[in-house]
């Protein structure tokens, strides 16, 4: 057999064992407290794998729809839209630790990953100045639930600095606080039987 063949056999089988290890979870949920006057909404995707029967490491891709809070320079003369839509999007390693290897597992989380906030809209612009944006931050995320064979119930808090909120030339108008408590709901996309 020749060298190619024995490399590309190889690259083959660690493919497809690590293909039948990653699981996907989907977590939809609700922010819990936000100022905004819109509905506050969140999405989570995280493949992960299985590191012993009570912990996993994984990669989450987050989107969280209005968690703001604005707050404005006493002196400016700008004023934040709360009726505009405001996103933040992370992406995080994280892990999980499972408190026993039951069927209802409670399980306790951590990751610390990127923040990118999108930009904000002014409700009073000038006729040259309608957005404003933020500097994206890194946070933190703290978790934790309950777990039920391919499902699973879980609070996340996610930690995020406040940010500056400029205008074009530069000049800061207020902040913005995009830290947010979420409820959510998460079903196991993937191989094999039951939790992780």
């Amino acid at each position: 057999m020749s060298l190619k063949k024995l490399l590309l056999l190889t690259l083959l089988l660690v493919y497809f064992n690590l293909n039948a290890q990653v699981k996907l979870r989907i977590e939809p949920g609700f922010l819990l407290k936000t100022e905004s006057e819109n509905l506050g909404l969140m999405l989570n995707m995280e493949p992960y794998i299985k590191l012993s029967e009570n912990s996993i490491i994984g990669l989450r891709f987050g989107l969280a729809l209005n968690p703001q809070k604005f707050e404005n320079n006493g002196s400016s003369q700008f004023f934040f839209d709360d009726e505009n839509d405001n996103a933040v999007l992370s992406f995080m390693p994280t892990f999980n630790y499972y408190l026993n290897e039951n069927y209802t597992r409670p399980y306790l989380g951590v990751g610390l990953g990127y923040y990118l906030f999108s930009i904000v809209t002014l409700a009073n612009p000038l006729e040259s100045i309608t957005e404003a944006s933020a500097n994206n931050q890194l946070g933190l995320l703290l978790r934790g639930g309950v777990e039920w064979g391919r499902t699973k119930f879980g609070l996340e808090y996610n930690f995020i600095p406040k940010a500056d909120i400029k205008i074009q030339n530069t000049q800061t108008i207020g902040t913005v606080d995009n830290s947010y408590l979420g409820i959510s709901i998460g079903f196991l996309i993937g191989t094999g039987k039951g939790s992780i």
